[in-house]
């Protein structure tokens, strides 16, 4: 048997596995006591613009994927937004002016200021999120410039960032551990619209058996993660569930 013909093989064998496995998504979050106690209670959200990057891990090294970037940060937005809805909650934009009498272009110019607040701090947020429970973390009170923080309870940063193995690579991944592996996780963030300061940090980083599914089966696999994750936030309709 040829190596050629053994790897084809084990792709083969790979393929129908991941097809029948049941893999859950695994999550975790941190936040402020005030959250889980029941202190702060959040039936009203302002969504920021969400950001999502995919890119290729081939042979000859990375390689960007900017069109599929695109379609999938509108389905991880779409995909949060619908079970945000369906815990009962209600959603504004950022961007929007509604009836503030702000110009298109100052709400952008906050939702950029906001963006590179966030941009600043995440990388600690992801180090150490119990800080979370401290409150060292915060985005000032520009959040409060946004028009729709006047009805909201948190302002919500929604993030994607993934990898996805070229044929290639996860070829060679059967002959060494790894080196094949797509890989995304995506990550939700609330601020509290008055104060900015960060009260919740949740991530969702997809289990191997579901591949690069997480490109165009995004409801498959994060939405069990998701509702978890609402759910330990007591959000919305969560609010009087029994905290998990």
């Amino acid at each position: 048997m040829t190596l050629k013909f053994r790897i084809l093989t084990l792709l083969g064998v790979s393929g129908l596995l991941a097809v029948h496995a049941f893999a859950i998504t695994p999550s975790w979050s941190y936040e402020s006591p005030k959250v889980t106690s029941g202190e702060f209670k959040i039936h009203n959200v302002c969504m920021m613009p969400t950001e999502a990057k995919l890119s290729k891990a081939t042979m000859k090294g990375g390689q960007g994927m900017s069109n599929e970037s695109d379609a999938w940060t509108a389905a991880l937005e779409g995909m949060v937004e619908a079970h945000f809805k369906t815990a009962d909650v209600e959603i504004q934009q950022a961007t929007d002016v509604l009836a503030s009498g702000a110009s298109d272009d100052e709400v952008h110019q906050v939702v950029m200021q906001l963006n590179q607040k966030y941009g600043d701090i995440s990388n600690q947020l992801n180090k150490h999120p119990k800080d979370i429970g401290k409150s060292r973390y915060t985005l000032g009170d520009t959040v409060s410039l946004l028009p729709c923080a006047v009805k909201s309870d948190v302002v919500v940063f929604v993030q994607g960032e993934g990898q996805v193995a070229s044929g290639g690579k996860k070829a060679m991944g059967l002959l060494v551990a790894g080196a094949g592996t797509s890989a995304a996780t995506l990550v939700l963030t609330m601020a509290d619209a008055k104060t900015g300061a960060i009260i919740a940090y949740a991530r969702m980083s997809n289990a191997e058996n579901f591949g690069d599914k997480f490109v165009d089966q995004t409801e498959s696999v994060y939405g069990k993660a998701l509702d978890k994750q609402l759910s330990r936030l007591r959000v919305g309709r969560y609010f009087d569930e029994k905290k998990h």
